[in-house]
């Protein structure tokens, strides 16, 4: 047996093997250290291997653990004898990894399970993933300069969050490509360069999908993501050993059609996990998210990643979401409808690859007639055509044959299991019915039998019974063997009578001892014919829970919009946003109801496209600026806003710089990660742009960052030309006369030396940035907050050019802060002479001498 496994664990040494012995799944060598580590059991030795096991019953609860380790796990069953010595047949039916699994214990509902192939064909790189648990099967393919290939990367796998990604070694051989996909919490698999051929893909695909050509897909037939494509299917059917039926089609992810959010923005404005536990907590989907299908929960975070560019598109979900608005009742009711039901897609692709239970097809039977009912009521209710089902007669009813198929086979309450009966209705199968009856009426059925006899034979006192050895068999006192007709057949001889069979005795005793077996063999196959009947109709299923989900999301973002007070945006092609008194979505329902101050803003593109917003620290500017990208973020994605009224200009991209962290993980100080994410928007954001920025230069000198800051506002304004809210502390910025700023402020009121922050925004430059009140309100020792006092006032004197005294030194001993002398050093080291004009030079040289006087 140990040579068996070894033979088989040859063949799987990625994966941990379960053995099947018996009634348990056995683990050997470093599988079962391996196994035993993660899943808390005993280790033990056979023959002098470690080995531990777990139940077959039981098995699923331990796959899932070690799914959630990043594991992958091989099943060997037990088949045929194979030999004299009665050594059983073995082999893997299935491997089951992260991206892979199908089974409900082993998902997270409501989020789908991404399996991602990555390469680069013909200098693009390529994308393909696949949802195996739903059928849901996209590629494509970016031309990425070298420079920013790697945040391509990072913005694609944020998006998908795959749970394990196929990639091409020649990738993982360069050293940032490899970091950042390591950035992922996905297992990775290196697949060698030979096994991206875009021939032996296409002919993969077009054969699964029987066709001639992927034309009719969206793809050229030499487009290089078919490589991808064909890989990760391949990948796919190897793992499950079945062709998979409920992947229909290759898709293509149609980048234009969508505004792109990079993975800082989608992290900065905490769209699907915040920023401080990585938890869904406090973050918009947590909002917005009031769906009640686990299908429609993760289309509505589609929604979320990828919003719409093209108007008439928006418009249509605004239409749909504006309808159920204003028809409550109606709502209310397509959500009662949609609350039964149950996870189509993914019960739909149990049943392709012959996984779905008996309770798995009454699950799809119920939901599915709940859906036919949901269509109803919407096409009566004349909802707009983005709310109605798109489905043809064709495929309603397909349904309806999936509906009463089920409905005249299965019983209410299955069983799970094929070995337990307990699966088809009475009145289907004519023998099954027999056996039930032969099995439930056994006592009846030999009375009426022994009434016969009785009958023929005159002999009134025969009485049948049963024993182990011989069976049943019918008892005649010793009085009336005389009377024994010939058809009875002698069995047995006793002092007080005799133990006779018959034919017909015989033919009960023998249907009564099979028919539970028999009851158990017919409903097996029934249910799988049944079963296979049903993959005719997958397309149809699958088109139906699409609809499912879609309705379920405008439900719910017309349940968010009733329950927060959304508002409709009109959505314009002339690049102006006006926002009137928006809200923070997220920041307004965890404050006591009326505490949000909502403030208004406006981005032009014919004068003021570009907001700088200057104002104390704790004063909202941040808040602001993030209610704005979400306000837009919403409007594209076809949902209403957080606002008295909006006008949104189409953007074709969004970006969000907002706070910065540093990440140990890629080797980056904060400051960096912010000009990383700084350069990123500077070399790809486009007149057509929203740019949020915050506090840019900040992790670096004043002077350094002073410096940054203005160059990169100058590039924004006046080279790219985008709308743009910047937020800075630095004040000098609000001197800038370039035409298209506008100076806005956070409104600070100061009476008695306390300052006061009513999170209001106005037009104007702010005065001071109150750091030294915010020190003191935080709670800061006096002493620190008098000096520090002190030394602004000092250093305030110096940039004004005024001669006043240095701030009077402690009692104690201590150096100044900064010397002149340090000053001037770092304004000189800053020069670079090559372009600098004589004026300036000479009045930086003037300047500095000043400075040297005090």
């Amino acid at each position: 047996m140990l040579d068996q496994y070894r033979r088989i664990k040859a063949k799987h040494r990625d994966e941990i093997l379960f053995f099947r012995l018996g009634d348990f799944y056995e683990m050997f060598n470093e599988d079962a250290k391996e196994a035993s580590a993660i899943l808390g059991l005993t280790l033990t030795k056979r023959q002098g291997l470690p080995m531990c096991g777990i139940p077959y019953h039981a098995a699923k609860t331990y796959i899932a653990r070690l799914l959630k380790a990043g594991k992958k796990i091989a099943i060997c069953e037990q088949k045929s004898l194979s030999n004299k010595r009665g050594l059983l047949d073995r082999e893997v039916v299935e491997v089951i990894t992260p991206g892979t699994a199908l089974e409900d214990d082993y998902l997270e509902q409501g989020t789908n399970n991404y399996l991602a192939d990555i390469c680069i064909i013909d200098q693009r790189l390529c994308f393909a993933y696949l949802d195996v648990s739903t059928g849901e099967f996209r590629a494509f393919s970016l031309t990425s300069n070298k420079e920013m290939i790697t945040e391509t990367i990072r913005a694609e796998l944020y998006r998908l969050a795959p749970r394990e990604i196929l990639v091409q070694q020649s990738i993982l051989d360069q050293p940032k490509f490899y970091q950042v996909i390591r950035e992922c919490s996905a297992i990775i698999e290196a697949q060698p360069d030979w096994v991206y051929d875009l021939v032996h893909s296409l002919d993969l695909l077009k054969k699964k999908f029987g066709v001639v050509s992927l034309k009719g897909f969206g793809f050229e037939d030499n487009a290089p993501e078919i490589a991808a494509a064909g890989n990760l299917l391949e990948y796919v059917q190897e793992m499950i050993r079945q062709d998979c039926p409920h992947i229909r089609a290759l898709l293509p992810y149609e980048e234009r059609e969508f505004v792109l959010l990079d993975e800082a923005t989608k992290r900065n404005l905490e769209l699907m996990r915040n920023l401080s536990d990585s938890s869904k907590r406090d973050t918009l989907i947590e909002v917005i998210d009031k769906t009640k299908t686990a299908g429609g929960a993760r289309l509505l975070r589609q929604w979320l990643f990828q919003p719409l560019r093209i108007r008439e598109k928006i418009e249509a979900r605004l239409e749909a979401i504006s309808f159920l608005y204003h028809n409550q009742i109606l709502l209310a009711d397509i959500r009662k409808l949609l609350y039964g039901i149950l996870d189509i897609e993914r019960l739909i692709s149990r049943l392709a690859v012959d996984k779905a239970h008996a309770r798995d097809l009454r699950a799809i039977r119920d939901s599915i007639d709940l859906g036919l009912d949901l269509f109803t009521l919407i096409e009566s209710a004349k909802a707009p055509l983005e709310l109605g089902p798109r489905m043809s007669m064709e495929q309603i009813d397909a349904c309806r044959q999936v509906i009463d198929i089920i409905e005249k086979t299965i019983l209410d309450d299955p069983s799970i299991l094929l070995t337990e009966g307990n699966l088809i209705r009475d009145g289907y199968d004519k023998e099954l019915d027999n056996l039930r009856n032969l099995h439930k009426n056994t006592q009846g059925i030999l009375e009426d039998y022994l009434k016969d006899e009785k009958r023929q034979t005159g002999i009134q006192n025969l009485r049948i019974r049963y024993n182990k050895i011989i069976g049943y068999y019918i008892e005649v006192t010793k009085g009336n063997i005389a009377n024994v007709p010939s058809h009875f057949v002698r069995r047995q001889s006793l002092v007080g009578g005799e133990r006779y069979t018959t034919d017909r005795l015989a033919e009960l005793e023998s249907k009564i001892n099979g028919a539970q077996e028999r009851i158990i063999e017919i409903e097996k196959n029934v249910f799988l014919k049944t079963r296979d009947s049903l993959k005719q109709f997958i397309p149809a299923l699958l088109e139906c829970a699409s609809e499912i989900s879609r309705i379920d999301c405008l439900a719910s973002l017309a349940q968010t919009a009733t329950e927060q007070g959304f508002t409709k945006p009109l959505i314009t092609e002339d690049e102006d946003i006006e926002i009137v008194n928006g809200r923070h979505p997220v920041v307004e329902i965890c404050l006591p109801y009326g505490d949000f101050v909502p403030n208004s803003i406006a981005l032009s593109r014919k004068n003021n496209w570009f907001v700088l917003i200057t104002g104390p620290n704790m004063a909202g500017k941040s808040t602001v600026l993030r209610q704005t990208a979400l306000i837009v973020l919403l409007a594209h994605m076809g949902s209403f806003v957080p606002a008295e009224s909006a006008k949104i200009g189409l953007v074709d991209k969004i970006f969000c710089r907002v706070g910065a962290q540093d990440n140990l993980a890629r080797g980056e100080s904060t400051f960096l990660v912010e000009m990383h994410e700084t350069a990123f928007i500077l070399n790809t954001a486009t007149e057509k742009s929203l740019v949020i920025m915050d506090e840019v230069g900040r992790g670096t000198g004043t002077l350094d960052g002073v410096s940054i800051a203005w160059a990169v506002s100058e590039y924004l304004t006046s080279r790219i030309s985008c709308r743009t809210l910047f937020a800075t502390h630095y004040h000098e910025l609000t001197t800038m006369a370039i035409p298209g700023i506008r100076n806005m402020r956070m409104v600070a009121i100061e009476q008695d030396g306390n300052i006061s922050f009513p999170k209001r925004l106005e037009d104007g430059a702010s005065s001071g940035s109150y750091g030294i009140h915010v020190a003191k309100l935080a709670g800061l020792p006096k002493e620190v907050v008098i000096r520090a006092s002190q030394v602004e006032s000092h250093f305030n004197a110096l940039e004004q050019g005024l001669k006043e005294e240095k701030p009077k030194k402690d009692s104690t001993p201590s150096l100044e802060l900064f010397s002149n002398e340090d000053i001037v050093i770092e304004t000189l080291r800053n020069i670079d002479p090559d372009n600098i004009t004589p004026i300036k030079a000479l009045q930086i040289l003037s300047e500095l001498v000043e400075i040297l006087k005090q």
